[in-house]
């Protein structure tokens, strides 16, 4: 008997709630983390085992007694639905992951599971999704095959977040400033940035709104937006497309004289927050949304029509110690003129500059 009591693990049970009524645990958790992942209510309950419904009245069930949404459902044609965390969402998820970790490190003495086998990456970037960043570090990988790399797609603030946390080697932005009405390069300052990190000239990209072919919405401009038989796949705040679409609709609320927040109530799916261009492209593309903002070689890509309504600088932040010599390699191949021409011929809509590649002042 005193060998089986030896034998006994520390075990806790993590719940979210009020007095004692549980609002999240680990079954509810594992519930958003399946729909994070496949975007869809009928894929995650298939994931975990579990029945749609059973799936659907426990996300009913916590929206009720918080008396927010945390889930938003889209209904689909024939390729189904889609499903995504709202950002309240999200901060539920995170708020129960940060204590989950925390209680399981203090009772067993051991990392999180999420944490236990993460590798340090030979190079991290973490920011704003591009495809050209993608083909940049797969040259560079491909010249050291043994290097590893990761790629975090938050939008930019999350990128400068990153930076400012020591948490990345490389920030990709495009985030237009609208007191000085430039680009990247104020935001140093503003966050704080400018004594530890540089600002590294990247390339321009044509942002565009995406449709299907033939545009069956005649939509040809952000005004469209509005109209009652449009919705709109959005991207998630703190990312750089939805800064500019944002700005872009402010615009056109001082011209109809209206406020910002009623506006955009107008707008059906502007509450949608995707995290990749790739998203909104696929969202567009099962005609789960009619229109998205995104990147023309991605609407491109996915066989999208694409009507350009802004060019944008795309950069990059560093350390300007540039310790890791995989960043000075990273800018090394963003200066190669023959990279650039290859990206140019066969990614439409990104421009290299004269200054691509150099570090700006």
């Amino acid at each position: 008997m005193t060998k089986r009591l030896r034998e006994l693990v520390p075990y806790c049970s993590v719940g979210l709630g009020w007095e004692s009524q549980k609002i999240i645990g680990e079954p509810e958790a594992e519930m958003l983390r399946a729909i994070r992942r496949t975007e869809s209510f009928t894929s995650a309950a298939l994931t975990l085992g579990i029945s749609y419904a059973h799936l659907w009245n426990s996300i009913s069930h916590i929206e009720q007694m918080l008396g927010f949404r945390i889930v938003r459902a889209e209904r689909g044609g024939a390729k189904g639905g889609m499903a995504y965390l709202t950002k309240e969402g999200t901060s539920l998820l995170q708020h129960y992951t940060r204590l989950e970790s925390r209680v399981e490190q203090f009772v067993t003495g051991k990392i999180s599971r999420e944490s236990q086998f993460e590798v340090k990456p030979s190079l991290s970037f973490v920011g704003s999704h591009c495809i050209v960043v993608e083909r940049l570090l797969q040259t560079l990988h491909d010249k050291h095959m043994k290097m590893s790399y990761r790629i975090v797609n938050v939008g930019s603030l999350g990128g400068l977040t990153a930076m400012m946390l020591r948490e990345a080697d490389v920030a990709g932005i495009h985030i237009f400033d609208e007191e000085t009405r430039i680009y990247n390069r104020p935001l140093l300052s503003k966050y704080s940035l400018s004594n530890t990190c540089a600002l590294v000239r990247g390339y321009t990209r044509k942002q565009c709104l995406m449709v299907r072919k033939g545009n069956p919405k005649k939509i040809n401009s952000v005004a469209d937006l509005l109209h009652r038989n449009v919705k709109l796949a959005n991207r998630n705040l703190g990312s750089g497309t939805r800064i500019l679409l944002d700005y872009k609709l402010s615009e056109l609320a001082r011209t109809k004289s209206v406020d910002f927040s009623q506006l955009t109530k107008r707008i059906r799916g502007y509450e949608m927050e995707l995290m990749t261009h790739n998203q909104v492209a696929r969202a567009v593309l099962s005609r789960r949304a009619d229109v998205g903002v995104g990147l023309a070689p991605v609407a491109s890509e996915m066989g999208l029509e694409a009507i350009s309504f802004a060019l944008e600088d795309y950069d990059f932040v560093v350390e300007k110690r540039r310790r890791n010599p995989y960043v000075r390699e990273f800018i090394d191949i963003l200066s190669s003129k023959a990279f650039q021409r290859h990206i140019e011929a066969t990614t439409p809509g990104v421009s290299f500059t004269s200054q691509s590649g150099k570090i700006l002042d």
